[in-house]
């Protein structure tokens, strides 16, 4: 794989040359920044344009390189610093480098700000704190919102990026499971043997990962230690891998003392938790990158849903349970919207936690990961 880093200019003053040339091969360039879980949606795409007999150009930022760097089916990746090209300069950024490919397909706010309304917020731009204003679907009501928002957001990024969605081996909407080509992270060679043996050094019992939290207020689930209790109630042979970043070692006070669970947040690099998962015997968390790695696995997964529908993340995952808070008590789910603090998102004062992550009752959790641990 080629990488190309962007030269620490003005986006405007780049040339063809900086972005690799003009492609002489038939080449397309794929543009995503964001999470863990957005490159791995648009891995998807990747093989999809090899069969088409493309060369895959992924434009990504920083954050989004450490996932896709190991890809196979990437033969190149321009590498963008964070903040390097400002918000209200990415089109003109974009139509620049376009030129030096045969074809170019643009996926950023494919999802966020399209299918995940955004709100009013402040953004660093040309220097300064800056109010960025809400979608316009952001006043809409909860149906009208619904509506046009409850798409898949895997089928989403298909149709933009203007191939087919396949199952099997031909192109089906809606589309059962399996399909054939699949979002999908690659680890390392030496990443698969560590996870082996760190998977050998956990003992006999059924592992199950949980993932505590995501990047926002509403990706965390506020009855995690209930969950477990109940498990390790029921069934001693099964035990718990924690991860996160370092603030979710919050979540994990507590449970030092206890051997079946063993916690990593902060411990463990996000590629070595994308290579475990094929370890473990089930996958349960909010919706987050390592769900969405986790989606086309063997192993079992519990995704607990906030501001998505089933419809729009977990429609075509495999061997998936997806729990939703009860709508009788939570009215706003799924809200189809982007939250930075809960200015804009219901709160439980009990818990401090999101409502919608609140009314998912620990027990159906708990029978979730039980019924499929058997």
């Amino acid at each position: 794989m080629k990488l190309i880093t962007l030269p620490s200019k003005e986006w405007d003053e780049l040339t063809p040359q900086d972005v690799g040339g003009r492609r002489s091969e038939k080449t397309v360039c794929i543009v995503r920044y964001g999470g863990f879980g957005d490159m791995i949606q648009v891995s998807s795409l990747f093989p999809l344009f090899k069969e088409q007999g493309y060369k895959v150009c992924l434009n990504v930022s920083e954050r989004g390189y450490d996932v896709v760097k190991s890809d196979p089916y990437l033969d190149e990746i321009l590498l963008q610093q964070t903040d390097q090209v400002p918000n209200n300069c990415l089109t003109l950024y974009w139509e620049r480098i376009a030129k030096c490919f045969h074809h170019f397909v643009q996926l950023c706010e494919s999802i966020e700000g399209s299918l995940l309304i955004t709100p009013a917020r402040t953004e660093m731009i040309d220097g300064e704190q800056k109010l960025v204003p809400a979608s316009p679907k952001y006043v809409w009501s909860k149906e009208k919102i619904h509506e046009e928002c409850n798409v898949n957001y895997m089928e989403r990024t298909h149709d933009l990026g203007s191939v087919p969605f396949l199952v099997g081996d031909s192109f089906i909407k809606p589309n059962p499971l399996p399909y054939k080509f699949r979002p999908k992270f690659y680890p390392t060679k030496k990443e698969k043997q560590w996870a082996k043996k760190a998977r050998k050094k956990m003992g006999p019992n059924k592992i199950v990962l949980w993932a505590l939290a995501g990047s926002s207020i509403h990706k965390m689930y506020p009855w995690t230690d209930t969950v477990i209790s109940q498990v390790f109630i029921n069934r001693p042979d099964i035990s718990f891998v924690t991860i996160g970043d370092e603030l979710c070692q919050l979540l994990e006070a507590g449970w030092e003392n206890e051997p079946r669970v063993i916690t990593k947040s902060g411990k463990w690099s996000i590629r070595k938790t994308l290579a475990f998962l094929d370890q473990c015997d089930a996958v349960v968390g909010p919706e987050t990158g390592v769900l969405n790695a986790a989606s086309t696995l063997d192993c079992h997964k519990v995704v607990m849903l906030s501001h998505s529908s089933e419809e729009n993340l977990s429609k075509h995952w495999k061997n998936t349970t997806t729990l939703e808070p009860d709508v009788y008590e939570n009215f706003c789910f799924p809200c189809h919207k982007m939250h930075y603090g809960f200015d804009t998102c219901n709160r439980d004062e009990e818990t401090g936690g999101a409502m919608c992550a609140v009314h998912i009752k620990p027990e159906n959790v708990a029978r979730a990961i039980l019924d499929n641990l058997r």
